[in-house]
């Protein structure tokens, strides 16, 4: 295993990257106290201008065949998922104009092509585990 640090956005965006939730991961079930404390944490980082900040650690396999890289989480699935809602909520407000870019709507194509959404790639089905079914979805 080899451990290196990243930032986050760093971390999830790119047009290569996929992130995969196993079957066998517990369900998303962060609370608002949860959710709370994390975007408490990123207004820090805003507020106070800090270069960094650690938000927690995500243990991932990666896997890269030509092109696409795709990250199994194995651990830090829930904060992934939490900042990704955050993202496309950020997205949908700059679209409905209650944000307000320099860079107008293409901030919004550029937040869901980098963060949210893998246009060109399709959603694959993976067998069902314990009467519970898994997806990996483009990430």
């Amino acid at each position: 295993m080899k451990g290196s640090e990243t930032g986050l956005l760093r971390f999830m965006g790119g047009y290569s990257n996929r992130y995969i939730i196993p079957v066998y991961q517990r369900r998303y079930n962060w609370r608002k106290e949860q959710c709370r404390q994390l975007y408490q944490d990123l207004q820090k980082i805003v507020t106070e201008r800090r270069t960094s900040h650690f938000v927690g650690s995500v243990v991932s396999q990666v896997t890269g065949s030509g092109a696409m890289t795709e990250h199994q989480i194995i651990d830090g699935q829930q904060r992934i998922t939490t900042v990704t809602l955050l993202l496309l909520a950020m997205a949908n407000m700059v679209k409905a104009g209650r944000i307000v870019s320099q860079r107008g709507e293409m901030l919004y194509d550029q937040i869901m092509e980098a963060y949210v959404i893998d246009k060109f790639a399709r959603c694959q089905q993976f067998p069902r585990s314990a009467g519970q079914g898994g997806r990996a979805f483009p990430r």
